[in-house]
């Protein structure tokens, strides 16, 4: 039901903004809520539905230092309930250091021009848990890459073309693509956000985003990525440093392509 109702108001609203091709198929799907997650989330869990096995790599610093990755359970965690029917996976970096943990993402069929990738992200506001936590700012948010380095929580700059993140200390969210750092004028909110990256051409990109509470709609047109230029979208990388608190979570994965 959450799928489908994301669904539709990607379809409305790419409609409205003149994005959506005439006729699209989906390329690749996924959620927490796939019977290949009924053991757990893991390392090599979720191949084979168009994207490649996710990889998670995680920097703790002893006892009293915490980072990793579940899956989040609505009936623990209510408050994922905008992005997801029963669970969503989850990232948490919390405890006495900076801690941090990367979950990376191959899609097997690059992007495209006119490709349409989406999912949802869910957060709450950077609280510190421990006393002892360290004073450099907290961040969660995505980088979309090319290629899939993924051993290091330090590769999920590695290849990367536009970061959407929010940072402690920021009030909007913030874009690093061709420009270094973009403030989108999106206030950062703990309702849930959905991401649609559409491609324009192999450097240029629109991306919308909706508030998933009141329904929200803005769009960034014509923007160019950063990195590499002509270099394709072989990966996502969700990451969690030192926010704290509250874990961050994500959700509802769609591939979509023009019809042939």
């Amino acid at each position: 039901m959450v799928l489908r109702a994301f669904l539709q108001i990607i379809f409305v609203s790419l409609i409205a903004y003149g994005s959506f091709a005439a006729s699209q198929v989906n390329i690749g799907d996924d959620d927490a809520d796939q019977g290949m997650y009924n053991t757990a989330w893991r390392d090599g869990t979720g191949g084979d539905n168009g994207f490649f096995p996710w990889k998670i790599v995680s920097k703790s610093d002893g006892e009293g230092s915490f980072a990793g990755n579940y899956l989040a359970k609505k009936s623990e965690k209510p408050e994922i309930a905008p992005i997801a029917n029963d669970r969503a996976f989850a990232l948490f970096a919390n405890g006495k250091s900076y801690e941090e943990v990367v979950a990376f993402r191959g899609v097997s069929v690059p992007l495209e021009p006119g490709d349409n990738f989406s999912f949802d992200i869910k957060h709450g506001a950077f609280v510190p848990k421990s006393e002892q936590d360290d004073a450099t700012p907290s961040e969660i948010g995505v980088t979309y890459r090319t290629g899939n380095t993924n051993e290091s929580v330090a590769d999920a700059a590695t290849g990367a073309r536009l970061k959407f993140f929010a940072r402690e200390g920021s009030p909007n969210y913030l874009v690093t693509d061709a420009e270094k750092e973009f403030d989108t004028g999106i206030p950062i909110t703990q309702e849930a956000v959905a991401l649609t990256l559409t491609m324009v051409d192999e450097d240029t990109y629109d991306l919308e985003v909706i508030n998933l509470n009141d329904q929200s709609v803005k769009l960034f047109e014509k923007r160019k990525f950063g990195g590499e230029a002509g270099g394709s979208i072989n990966s996502v990388a969700f990451f969690n440093r030192n926010a704290e608190t509250h874990d961050f979570c994500f959700n509802n994965f769609q591939l979509m392509r023009n019809a042939p």
